[in-house]
């Protein structure tokens, strides 16, 4: 009588120590693990990567910027892709840097023109690809009536060494293709003359 309430006594025991046992395992299970954890990192959307790329804005191609420092622009730039030229302008030889793309047989993207009178920096910068383009669509190759809707024009006739149209606000120079003008000398040009259909051969950044 004595074994059997001791057995009576002893199955309460060991049930609760199981359960409690079970439970720690659980617990333990339950535990997340950083080390061992996986975490899906979305792939950015290639789309949008080269909408980035070749975005025109003020004073920016790309993450390519007007006053930034030469060596900046040498470290962002793969030297293989970078071309060092040079130029003048107004009589005085300069430094420009040809960025160009190997994926597309080396084409010709912009060029980005140094100054170097205190430190060398980017002065400003020619694009010459169509693939770059401003949040209004326009872009090498727009028409002269696309940048009129689009931004105000504070300046039309002969630049440097182009006929250009320039909006000072948006800090943009349109240098226009002049094979379809009227035939007059081309300082006798005015914006009433020129063709809403002539083409945009570069955009200047300055």
């Amino acid at each position: 009588m004595r074994l059997v309430k001791i057995l009576t006594f002893s199955l309460p025991v060991l049930f609760f120590t199981a359960c409690s046992s079970d439970t720690k395992t659980q617990d333990v299970n339950a535990v997340s693990h950083p080390e061992t954890d996986t975490v899906a990192v979305p792939k950015p959307d290639p789309k949008v990567v080269e909408a980035e790329q070749y975005s025109l804005a003020p004073g920016r191609a790309g993450k390519i910027r007007v006053n930034m420092p030469t060596d900046s622009l040498k470290k962002m730039i793969p030297a293989e892709n970078l071309k060092a030229v040079q130029r003048e302008l107004e009589g005085e030889p300069y430094t420009a840097y040809e960025l160009r793309n190997p994926k597309t047989g080396n084409q010709l993207l912009l060029l980005a023109e140094e100054n170097c009178k205190n430190t060398c920096s980017i002065f400003r910068i020619r694009v010459l690809s169509p693939k770059f383009k401003t949040e209004k669509g326009i872009r090498v190759g727009s028409t002269f009536a696309e940048v009129k809707n689009a931004y105000p024009l504070s300046f039309i006739g002969l630049g440097e060494t182009d006929f250009v149209a320039v909006s000072d606000k948006n800090k943009m120079t349109f240098t226009l293709d002049i094979s379809n003008f009227p035939p007059k000398f081309l300082d006798r040009i005015v914006a009433d003359d020129i063709p809403d259909s002539t083409r945009v051969t570069s955009i200047m950044l300055f």
